[in-house]
């Protein structure tokens, strides 16, 4: 990654979201943080804001898919964090057919879903679901996608894309019209 990441942005309730454009994949990447009370968990993390100050510990990272690498070791090594599959207070939402082991997860208290590549929000276009051409089985991920219309998610954190901050259930729905 060779620029800076953007400062850290609140969307409160404990979420956090910085990004940058990363070169080597043409693809402007975006991390969430989540921050309560018993520590800190990092979603797809890049390179840590420079001018923020270190996340409150314990920390932890969830990668949610095998392709989300990223900065994760550097976050791992700087602030002593641990890799999880299962942050607490999330519930951990398998989308089989995006990445491999592509994963959401959503936080009930704040009906908030944080997803990695299995929905995209890159404007121009509007919120879809990853394309045809990097899914394992498209068909199968839209069933998975369609599961989430179960949840009642207001917000999306994403891991390419800025977040959708209200509204988050009709949103998908629309994205798989």
């Amino acid at each position: 990654m060779k620029r800076s990441p953007n400062p850290l942005h609140d969307h409160g309730e404990g979420f956090y979201t910085w990004h940058a454009f990363d070169p080597s994949c043409q693809a402007e990447l975006w991390s969430t943080a989540y921050i309560g009370i018993k520590g800190t968990i990092l979603f797809d993390p890049i390179v840590w804001p420079k001018s923020a100050p270190a996340p409150p510990s314990p920390v932890l990272v969830v990668k949610t898919n095998q392709n989300h690498d990223r900065a994760s070791a550097s976050c791992q090594t700087l602030f002593e964090a641990h890799f999880t599959h299962q942050p607490p207070n999330f519930q951990s939402i398998a989308l089989a057919g995006g990445g491999e082991n592509e994963t959401a997860f959503f936080h009930k208290e704040t009906a908030t879903l944080v997803i990695g590549d299995a929905l995209i929000n890159l404007p121009p276009k509007p919120l879809m679901p990853l394309p045809t051409k990097y899914c394992t089985n498209a068909s199968l991920l839209g069933v998975n996608l369609a599961s989430l219309l179960k949840l009642p998610i207001q917000r999306i954190f994403f891991a390419h894309g800025a977040p959708i901050l209200q509204d988050g259930h009709r949103q998908i729905q629309k994205a798989l019209l």
